[in-house]
């Protein structure tokens, strides 16, 4: 087979989808494992209670304006909280908190109960110890299969100087010593 007879990687200008096999949900989050990220915890109010649900998919998207993104599932409890204009805190935990970021992915009822947090400027719960958070509300909300994406503008942010507890594999890790660079 020459380069000629080779079908195109991607999908071309058209739309067409490349040739292959459909990824399993098990090899998908295998795959993406490999990929380390930080912990948080999304919180908001819906009506007279706060609520929270802890997110690894975060990302910052632009600095002017300033916006980040996180991704929800369609079935955490908590979405209904999540809606264009509202309010909300993303609480970037700090090393010590992974019994915070089980708290927040578990199915209990009052996810606060017990937990040290004070309030934004607009109520939304800011957990004690984050090693920051981003106070804003939500600008716009994308379709994206099983979960949405919350594009969302901060208006203040604070940063604590404790390290992030990462999330890796599947499990959620202390941080080590960085990685000094190689000099010459």
């Amino acid at each position: 087979m020459t380069n000629a007879d080779t079908p195109p990687l991607l999908p071309d200008r058209h739309g067409s989808r490349p040739p292959g096999g459909c990824v399993d949900s098990t090899s998908m989050r295998n795959t993406m494992g490999a990929f380390p990220s930080g912990v948080t915890v999304l919180t908001a109010r819906l009506g007279d209670r706060s609520v929270g649900v802890t997110i690894s998919s975060f990302a910052s998207v632009s600095i002017d304006p300033p916006l980040l993104l996180q991704c929800v599932a369609r079935t955490a409890g908590s979405l209904p909280a999540f809606r264009m204009g509202s309010p909300v805190a993303v609480n970037v935990l700090a090393r010590d908190q992974a019994g915070l970021a089980r708290r927040f992915a578990s199915k209990v009822e009052d996810r606060f109960a017990g937990v040290e947090f004070g309030t934004d400027a607009d109520g939304c719960p800011v957990l004690a110890g984050a090693a920051a958070w981003i106070s804003g509300f939500i600008d716009r909300i994308y379709d994206a299969g099983d979960h949405v994406i919350l594009l969302i503008r901060a208006g203040s942010v604070h940063r604590s100087g404790s390290l992030p507890l990462l999330y890796y594999s599947g499990r959620m890790h202390d941080w080590s010593d960085t990685v000094r660079p190689v000099t010459s």
